[in-house]
């Protein structure tokens, strides 16, 4: 396998982990085999492949869940059979699919979980919790006291994320983390995880059996097969250059879309126009590439217009269908286009207000780049 200088994406980062060599069977079936691979600091590594190929067991060596029978695991340059187990997990958050929050504890005492085993006092402890609840858009005062029974599994899915965040570990390893929710609230939780992830630049492994999730996630995208690692990295470059027949079929037919998911909106979006309601068209040029939006008192867009094909069109906004989030991404914004029926979809920030817009002639630009 090459190593990570010959990876443009993450060559100005460090490996922070690297497998050697490992191997791991269970009875006569081999799980992994010979799997050599360097996970870059402060990046976001997805691992892929089909079932059973060895994602799930390559994300449990890391953390000393499974023991490989050859090879060895360099945690910041030193062996992790150095180290003892206890303190190798405690230094890495752990989200799993089905969360495992432990159900008689309540949200606080789960995100507070990690921090109150290795001796963090309570004053910290409280003001951790708060700061990590915010992180992940759950408010304190309405989420503290509340069992894991009384949470969506979109919010669970959020405490599950915080808890493992808790210590404020270097490594965060998730296995499925958004795997058992619905498809929005998946895309919900992808958002916010892209959001968060650029404001701490945690190093983390990723497992999913979504493409477009591993796709729209990874800075550096490891794909496996039968227990070996097939390509490893840039998701862009994976797409304009597969490894092989396998990858290629794997990527799926709809390859060129699958780049708009490497982008998010707020950084392809152009100024956007707002107006008043009282504004006619006469005041709306016949520039066909952007719109002009009626926002309300509160700067939130209520319709658009537009001049399409010499004709004038305006459509009321819905704010949960035709909208778009600032990390959401152009994939996203492209059907909001299409349900809308204009030129560009309207960003909002966190409080539903106008921030810019994505042109369709944006996203053309990309798309055939």
């Amino acid at each position: 396998m090459e190593t990570l200088k010959n990876h443009p994406t993450i060559a100005e980062t460090t490996t922070f982990l690297k497998t050697d060599k490992i191997t791991v069977r269970y009875g006569n079936t081999v799980a992994l085999q010979d799997v050599t691979l360097y996970i870059p600091a402060n990046r976001v590594t997805v691992l892929i492949g089909p079932s059973g190929c060895g994602k799930s067991t390559t994300l449990r060596c890391l953390n000393a869940l499974v023991k490989p029978l050859s090879g060895h695991i360099e945690y910041h340059d030193l062996p992790t059979q150095a180290l003892g187990e206890t303190d190798l997990r405690r230094s890495m958050g752990y989200a799993i699919q089905s969360v495992g929050l432990m159900p008689h504890m309540t949200v606080e005492e789960n995100v507070d979980l990690v921090p109150k085993l290795l001796g963090w006092r309570k004053n910290s402890r409280t003001e951790r919790v708060s700061r990590l609840l915010k992180l992940v858009r759950m408010d304190p005062d309405v989420y503290r006291n509340k069992y894991p029974d009384e949470l969506s599994g979109g919010e669970a899915q959020r405490v599950g994320v915080a808890r493992a965040l808790g210590a404020d570990p270097p490594v965060l390893l998730m296995d499925e983390p958004f795997g058992a929710v619905d498809p929005l609230t998946r895309e919900q939780l992808q958002n916010e995880f892209i959001r968060i992830q650029r404001q701490l630049k945690k190093t983390v492994v990723f497992v999913t059996h979504d493409i477009d999730e591993a796709v729209r996630l990874a800075d550096y995208l490891v794909i496996m097969k039968d227990g070996i690692i097939v390509q490893a990295d840039s998701p862009e470059h994976i797409l304009a250059n597969p490894a092989d027949t396998f990858v290629e079929r794997f990527l799926g037919p709809d390859r060129s879309l699958k780049r708009l998911t490497l982008f998010t909106a707020d950084r392809c979006m152009d100024k956007a126009i707002s107006v008043h309601d009282s504004d006619g068209k006469e005041n709306h040029n016949d520039d066909t590439s952007c719109c002009h939006w009626v926002v309300d008192k509160n700067g939130c867009p209520v319709s658009g217009r537009a001049w399409i094909q010499g004709k004038f069109v305006e459509r009321q906004i819905n704010s949960d269908t035709h909208t778009v989030q600032t990390y959401s991404s152009l994939k996203e914004c492209m059907s909001s286009i299409l349900s809308l029926g204009l030129t560009a979809a309207p960003v909002v920030d966190d409080d539903g207000r106008l921030c810019g817009e994505v042109r369709f002639e944006t996203i053309q630009r990309i798309s055939i780049s």
